[in-house]
């Protein structure tokens, strides 16, 4: 690569970077060891969530990628590569710097989602019914949530919903009346969202007409490009290509008209599943692909991704890859928090912090044992946290998780006024709305799990198993700990019980 940029990590410095599945290594500091290449690397399963070439310390240094590269933690040096220019400055503190450069790569839209996808839960149906998505079911589900005096929000339709990857309709064996659903859902008070991806079954009506129409991307020899993905082989739509753009906008307005459909949980477009050469319509790379569905927009009213490439400070909601039902920090609860954080640092402010209790097949498929402890602990974790969304219905025969459940929907529904004006906030500003103790305070860049909602809440989620009270660091100022509401002092570590039932958090006090 033709430009180097080797900068020496001092003492107590801690960086971030935006390769969001590398949040539970960070922050990186003197002591880390790591080569990461952000043009090949993602070709693995490893990154599956957002990704932007951004470098930001604790010390209020950034430095930006244009066109990727590699970088490497190794010495107590950073070494940063590309065949592109390397943007280097430094502002002062981690705030001056995240909001300077992100501003600086990609300025605020000035919009964002819906204010309901995050004031009100979100409700998936994926976990609750997986593959077998059916009206009668899912019309039980949403009759359901309102029964139990829930608030109606953001419903998702998930992955099971149409006869064939490529045929935007419902499957009529499993929905027999779909518009009549879709109306009861709307009359019940619920934004209806679709799970979609940007792949089309081989073999099928939809694949012929769109290879006809040259909306597919082709491979070398010049035919449809077939990709291995987790739920199959498929074809690929062409979002460098306007034929493929204006037929994926024609399937979503027939939705919308005929269904009331207002947005798409847009799935997929994973770098790993593009080809490893240029290609589409406009030759784009991997990586150009990712980012040109990401920005695609056909006037949806809710837009949600997973993966994709530079795509920040849009009013996209963020969604962080598949949890598990576990502790662990990589795919677990335990690292929720971190994840969250690193979004908002690199410009996706807009979080959804997965569903409550885990969103993974796997752990169905596996048997894996779902306790009350973990899924009280993730309702706490979300409770504060822009996005608050909610899949099984694993409350249904406990006392114990019917409280927590209802106690955290109730207190992030009283938080809708605020949420609302940080909505608003990051929107002009493009500041984070879950933010770090560095960040807010510039103190302590080495505490990964709590964090700030705005610049009023401090959260401290008990995130290991068993524990019973937590270590939390009060940043300076005075708080109060709503719990007890007592007046604390802050600038030190304090310890405070947590049984199941307690979530510690703080108001500073102005």
């Amino acid at each position: 690569m033709k430009n180097q940029r080797i900068l020496n990590i001092e003492e107590n410095e801690y960086w971030w970077c935006g390769v969001i599945d590398l949040s539970d290594q960070m922050p990186f500091d003197k002591t880390t060891q790591l080569h990461f290449d952000m043009i090949k690397d993602p070709y693995t399963h490893l990154c599956v969530n957002q990704l932007t070439p951004l470098f930001l310390s604790s010390n209020g240094r950034y430095a930006y990628l244009k066109d990727f590269g590699v970088f490497t933690f190794e010495n107590g040096k950073l070494i940063l590569e590309s065949d592109g220019d390397i943007e280097y400055g430094e502002k002062g503190t981690l705030k001056e710097a995240c909001l300077y450069a992100n501003a600086k790569i990609a300025p605020p839209s000035g919009k964002t989602p819906p204010a309901i996808c995050f004031t009100a839960p979100q409700y998936c149906t994926w976990m609750e019914l997986l593959y077998g998505q059916n009206q009668e079911e899912i019309l039980a589900y949403a009759r359901r949530i309102i029964q139990e005096g829930l608030p109606a929000g953001e419903f998702i339709i998930d992955d099971g919903w149409q006869e064939y990857y490529g045929h935007w309709d419902f499957d009529r064996r499993k929905f027999p009346d779909p518009k009549k659903m879709c109306e009861e859902l709307i009359t019940l008070g619920f934004k209806v969202v679709l799970w979609i991806a940007p792949y089309v079954s081989p073999d099928s009506e939809a694949y012929r007409y769109l290879k006809e129409k040259d909306c597919l991307i082709k491979n070398e020899n010049g035919k449809p490009f077939i990709t291995e993905w987790w739920d199959g082989y498929s074809a690929v739509i062409d979002f460098s290509s306007p034929q493929g753009q204006a037929w994926f906008a024609d399937q979503y307005r027939y939705l919308h008209e005929n269904y009331g459909i207002c947005g798409l949980k847009m799935d997929g477009g994973d770098v790993l599943y593009y080809p490893q050469f240029r290609s589409g319509m406009k030759q784009f790379t991997a990586h150009e692909h990712c980012q040109a569905y990401g920005d695609f927009d056909c006037g949806m009213e809710i837009k949600e991704l997973r993966a994709c490439v530079k795509n920040t400070n849009r009013a996209i909601i963020q969604r962080v890859a598949d949890r598990k039902h576990s502790w662990d920090r990589k795919r677990g609860l335990g690292g929720i928090v971190d994840r969250i954080i690193l979004q908002g640092l690199m410009g996706y402010a807009y979080n959804c912090p997965d569903m409550v209790g885990g969103g993974l097949i796997e752990d169905e498929q596996m048997g894996t044992e779902y306790t009350v402890e973990l899924y009280c602990r993730y309702a706490q974790a979300s409770t504060f946290l822009p996005s608050f969304q909610l899949s099984k219905f694993f409350w249904k025969n406990s006392p114990v998780l019917t409280d927590a459940v209802h106690t955290m929907v109730q207190r992030h529904y009283a938080l809708a006024p605020y949420i609302q004006s940080l909505l608003e906030n990051t929107a002009k500003t493009g500041e984070p709305i879950v933010r770090s103790i560095a960040y807010e305070f510039n103190e302590r860049p080495d505490v990964i799990d709590e964090f700030m909602l705005g610049d009023k809440y401090l959260v401290a989620p008990v995130l290991t198993e068993g524990a019973r009270s937590r270590t939390v660091y009060l940043p300076s100022g005075k708080w109060k700990y709503i719990p007890t509401g007592e007046i604390l002092e802050g600038a030190r570590e304090m310890e405070f019980a947590a049984d199941l039932t307690v979530l510690p958090y703080f108001e500073k006090i102005v």
